[in-house]
């Protein structure tokens, strides 16, 4: 497996608000989020989604975002009942399923700002 990028970034429209679609499906697991705030006004929001044909589903969801920052989103892993494992160390975790199209929407990003993030995956 190779480590992928594909990045999701922009210019707000009047407003402040902008969405991104990434430029192809994906079917693979996420690693990381690299968020780059740019020139965003403070108190940017963003959500990071893929789409896909049958759901949607919000991988990270930021608030005040102000500041360049690195995520590593990981989702809770599920015993055989679908009852959710909840170790202390972390070891019930795993990187999120991919499966559909990125997509990022900023809220609250000022007029014509630009910034956006970077979404490393590996893909099957």
């Amino acid at each position: 497996m190779n480590l992928k990028e594909m990045r999701l970034t922009g210019t707000t429209a009047v407003g402040g608000a902008l969405t991104v679609n990434g430029t192809s499906a994906i079917f693979g697991r996420l690693y990381a989020i690299q968020w780059i705030d740019g020139d965003f006004s403070d108190g940017v929001d963003a959500v990071i989604s893929t789409q896909g044909h049958d759901s949607s589903k919000t991988l990270l969801t930021l608030t005040d975002a102000n500041n360049d920052a690195l995520y590593y989103v990981r989702d809770v892993m599920h015993d055989a009942t679908g009852g959710a494992l909840t170790g202390t160390a972390g070891g019930d975790r795993c990187m999120p399923l991919l499966v559909g199209t990125p997509r990022l929407v900023v809220a609250s990003g000022g007029d014509a700002k630009t910034g956006g993030c970077i979404l490393y995956y590996f893909e099957e």
